[in-house]
């Protein structure tokens, strides 16, 4: 190989790093009125995603907690696989409020231009927690009550939300 081909191809690496350290990372956060993440999402539980590594929990919810069992159906495993079939393969969008007690982020997302928080509590697999949602999900969760939708219409024990009080 020439001298000559050597220098183009530096060249050509050199613009290809340029290039790539210019593109904006979808990893950071980015500045606004509130920080925004984006990208592929995996469910961990049914108010729980992660977005490149970063812990996200659902702002203004509430689902099935690990364990959580109504008649023979696993509700903590249903509201996951709910929400993880709901967002597929679509980008979901995070404006990132702060961060709870476990270090997780705490987010408002959606996915195709839809709240999964709406979409969780409307489909009856999570609850509105008004001391976090200022009721904004109680319509939706007295619609899919008395629809009995998702764990509404199941055979649910009396103590499956635990101790949480959601007034």
């Amino acid at each position: 190989m020439g001298m000559h081909m050597r220098h183009m191809q530096s060249i050509f690496v050199l613009a290809a790093i340029g290039v790539a350290a210019c593109r904006p990372s979808t990893t950071e956060l980015t500045q606004g009125s509130e920080d925004q993440l984006a990208g592929t999402a995996s469910v961990i539980d049914g108010d729980t995603i992660e977005i490149h590594g970063e812990r996200i929990r659902l702002d203004g919810f509430d689902s099935p907690e690990r364990g959580s069992i109504c008649g023979s159906v696993n509700v903590y495993k249903k509201a996951a696989f709910v929400l993880s079939d709901f967002i597929g393969q679509r980008t979901v969008i995070c404006d990132i409020s702060g961060k709870d007690r476990y270090d997780r982020k705490i987010g408002n997302c959606e996915a195709g231009g839809k709240s999964l928080a709406e979409f969780m509590v409307s489909e009856g697999w999570a609850r509105d927690w008004p001391r976090y949602s200022h009721g904004a999900y109680a319509d939706e969760e007295r619609q899919a009550r008395n629809a009995r939708r998702g764990i509404w219409g199941l055979d649910c024990p009396a103590d499956l939300w635990g101790d949480r009080n959601y007034d």
